[in-house]
């Protein structure tokens, strides 16, 4: 007799993840694999990560070869793509035989730039957290700004649509502007973080940042991250 199925076996829901975005500025896949092997200690935080490919410099470029090695170099680090976006339609074609999701993202025209550049309509910013974020703990803020009032840990992450604001020390990682608003800004009494990122533009640090420690804002100044200190 066969079994009905229970009609509760399969569920769908929205949800939120932090991707990596990786913009390639170009297609050849040698200076990819010598940067990341001059650059893996700070890369190494990539590890396991899901990666998008973002394909907006290279609009120009066949893909068909090259894509294959680009995806067996990120994999053989560790790293595993999930995506591309911003590809042309021929770009489509090759990762679609890969099996890569074709993902919205954030065009590099004039025009887009100044539309992605308005700050959205967020909502007033949620009550602040008044305590310690553990490692393997994260907290979003959806369509808000985030205010911490104690110290995010290594390990633990913080995420929002607008700003964050850290009234503490940033030892975890912190992502603002998570749905593309490049406008956001990362403010933290004492900066001792993992990783930053801003609309999908990432850096990881060390303690040999000259800022480490220190109170510090962080922004975006065009496609580049600055950071500068707090203190007058």
């Amino acid at each position: 007799m066969a079994r009905q199925a229970d009609s509760n076996s399969l569920r769908l829901s929205g949800g939120v993840f932090t991707l990596t975005v990786l913009r390639l500025q170009s297609l050849d896949p040698d200076p990819l694999e010598q940067q990341w092997q001059e650059q893996s200690a700070a890369l190494g935080i990539l590890q396991g990560a899901p990666v998008v490919i973002d394909l907006a410099d290279c609009k120009e470029q066949e893909i068909s070869q090259e894509l294959p090695k680009i995806i067996q170099i990120l994999r053989q680090r560790g790293c595993t793509p999930v995506g591309i976006r911003n590809a042309t339609p021929a770009q489509q074609a090759a990762a679609d035989q890969l099996g890569l999701a074709q993902l919205r993202g954030m065009e590099s025209s004039p025009q887009s730039m100044k539309k992605n550049h308005q700050r959205p309509e967020l909502t007033p910013a949620s009550p602040p957290l008044e305590h310690p974020l553990r490692s393997g703990q994260r907290h979003y803020a959806r369509g808000q700004d985030l205010i911490c009032l104690a110290t995010v840990n290594a390990g633990a992450e913080v995420l929002a649509d607008g700003h964050i604001h850290i009234y503490g020390p940033l030892r975890g990682r912190a992502l603002a502007g998570v749905q593309g608003d490049e406008t956001a800004q990362i403010f933290c009494q004492r900066l001792e973080a993992e990783l930053i990122a801003i609309a999908g533009i990432y850096q990881t640090l060390d303690p040999q940042h000259p800022l480490w420690g220190r109170a510090a804002r962080i922004f975006l100044d065009g496609e580049q991250m600055a950071i500068m200190p707090l203190e007058k």
